[in-house]
């Protein structure tokens, strides 16, 4: 079986990015609202704005260094706690083996954040949550919800099935701490197969840890 590429960052701001320029196009094409003494009549036209342009967002952006510091810092703080997942990240290492020999996606996507955490916890905290950029949480969470499905569901596919002993996480990149939460990035599970050859998997990128619970946060799908 073929060693897996390196893993890479996770892609969640990169991806929001993108639908904050998808976000601006939809909103230059939806039509403007009718008044009532004049419901029949046609919108008068535009003149081209720079509003319609792809990735638009108010030049008055009180939390704009948000961006370089890669979280906002009057997040509150919040008592939901992560439901499930494992008591340490080697725990978590140990169980994702476990669930791929045994083949059971299902329970691999239960070790993954919900969409109540992502909502509560997580994306409050992340600079694309700022008033100025006009997105909510539902556009973050339907780009990292259906990268988790296809990712759990893949690794199944790739590694289903096999045994699977967990040596150790290793880390291509830090963990950056926020007011909630830690994300552990950039991490590659190391793991023995029944074969014996250890191999370097770089499907799980990163997880996210709270009082001592830890959940898979990003994935490569």
């Amino acid at each position: 079986m073929a060693t897996l590429t390196p893993p890479r960052r996770s892609p969640l701001p990169a991806l929001l990015v993108m639908l904050l320029a998808w976000a601006g196009i939809l909103g230059a094409a939806a039509p403007a609202p009718k008044r009532d003494n004049v419901a029949n009549a046609a919108p008068p036209p535009r003149a081209p704005s720079t509003r319609d342009s792809p990735g638009w967002y108010p030049s008055v952006d009180p939390e704009s260094a948000s961006v370089r510091t890669g979280r906002r810092v009057g997040a509150p703080l919040v008592a939901m706690p992560l439901r499930g997942g494992a008591k340490s990240l080697d725990e978590l290492g140990r169980t994702v083996c476990r669930l791929l020999s045994h083949e059971d996606r299902d329970s691999l996507l239960a070790l993954c954040v919900t969409d109540s955490e992502f909502r509560e916890i997580l994306w409050r905290e992340f600079p694309q949550s700022r008033p100025a950029t006009g997105l909510q949480w539902e556009d973050g969470w339907r780009v990292l919800g259906m990268r988790l499905q296809s990712g759990c569901s893949d690794a199944i596919g790739e590694f289903g099935g096999h045994y699977w002993q967990f040596l150790r996480f290793e880390r291509a990149d830090s963990t950056t701490r926020y007011r909630n939460f830690r994300l552990h990035n950039g991490l590659v599970l190391v793991a023995r197969n029944e074969r014996g050859v250890v191999e370097r998997h770089g499907w799980l990128r990163s997880a996210v840890e709270r009082k001592g619970r830890f959940k898979i946060y990003s994935v490569r799908d």
